[in-house]
């Protein structure tokens, strides 16, 4: 229905004013009629053009700046989040500072000589300005400063690795550092954050050497990571419980250990400066599981 009536008020809209009754005169060409319009579009399109922004790069200069009196201009710094900005010497009379976001605005009541302004934005990027105020200047157009990402090098492009955890300590610096701590004067006893000292978990004399002409007597115990997992050293001292020399085994040591080491690989007889020493015990679990199942007791009797 709606097709159907369309070209009958179409027809009545053109026959309503007879063709002998017409005033062309009257009636003002199209063409002109638009010729206004379109020049006011193109004046209203030229103050877009002249607000252009100048741009600058900051590179480590200051940037000059000049405002024309009772003028504002518009300083902005695109990605910087929040700025703020202070004059050196203190507020400056007549200039006004208005950051907001990524622009700073500012505006002059009175001329000014040169003054130098700070601008930092929520980088912690700085750029140095040199602002001036005057009458007899041009109102400046708004202002984009950019600052050029830092240079990069090899050296700063390799991403950066995640925190790993302490290194492991090899079975030599364990018994460097026990051996070290017990015999090397107060000023040289080592520092360690990844060998830390533990309770000894034996404090009597245990059956550590076969044959019972030692004594054997747990004194420190330390903590640290090893290559493959937590390890344990335990510091023995040993002593000649006969009154003849004897050599020391490490084929001889009950227990389950990693690693076992001698300070003196000789004791002298008993009752001799020299007849004590101590031997470094390495194992991947506490001192008395690793010593199990021979646990502290009384000290064997020396073989006849």
């Amino acid at each position: 229905m709606r097709f159907a009536v369309m070209p009958a008020v179409l027809l009545l809209v053109i026959s309503a004013a007879p063709a002998d009754t017409a005033k062309p005169d009257s009636i003002p060409a199209p063409a002109e009629a638009s010729a206004p319009a379109a020049e006011a579009a193109a004046s209203s399109v030229n103050p877009a053009a002249e607000t252009r922004p100048e741009r600058r790069v900051w590179r480590g200069k200051p940037i000059k700046v000049e405002l024309k009196l009772g003028r504002e201009r518009i300083i902005r710094m695109p990605d910087a989040g929040q700025l703020r900005a202070g004059t050196i010497g203190g507020p400056v009379p007549g200039l006004r500072i208005q950051p907001l976001g990524e622009r700073l605005f500012l505006l002059a009541t009175q001329p000014f000589a040169q003054i130098r302004m700070i601008v930092e934005d929520d980088n912690a990027r700085q750029i140095v300005l040199d602002v001036t105020a005057a009458e007899d200047v041009a109102a400046g157009p708004p202002l984009e400063i950019l600052t050029p990402p830092p240079p990069v090098d090899s050296a700063s492009a390799t991403p950066t690795p995640s925190p790993s955890p302490p290194p492991a300590t090899g079975y030599v610096a364990l018994i460097r550092h026990a051996s070290q701590t017990l015999y090397a004067p107060e000023r040289l006893i080592p520092r360690s954050q990844t060998i830390v000292p533990v309770p000894l978990p034996v404090t009597k004399p245990i059956p550590l050497v076969r044959g019972g002409e030692v004594r054997a007597l747990p004194i420190a115990a330390w903590r640290s990571l090893g290559p493959e997992g937590p390890l344990w050293l335990t510091a023995v001292q040993l002593t000649n419980r006969i009154s003849e020399p004897v050599e020391l085994d490490p084929r001889r040591l009950r227990g389950r250990w990693r690693a076992a080491a001698f300070q003196h690989a000789r004791l002298l007889p008993a009752g001799d400066p020299a007849d004590t020493t101590a031997v470094y015990l390495i194992s991947d679990r506490p001192f008395d599981q690793a010593l199990a199942p021979w646990p502290a007791a009384a000290v064997m009797e020396p073989a006849q």
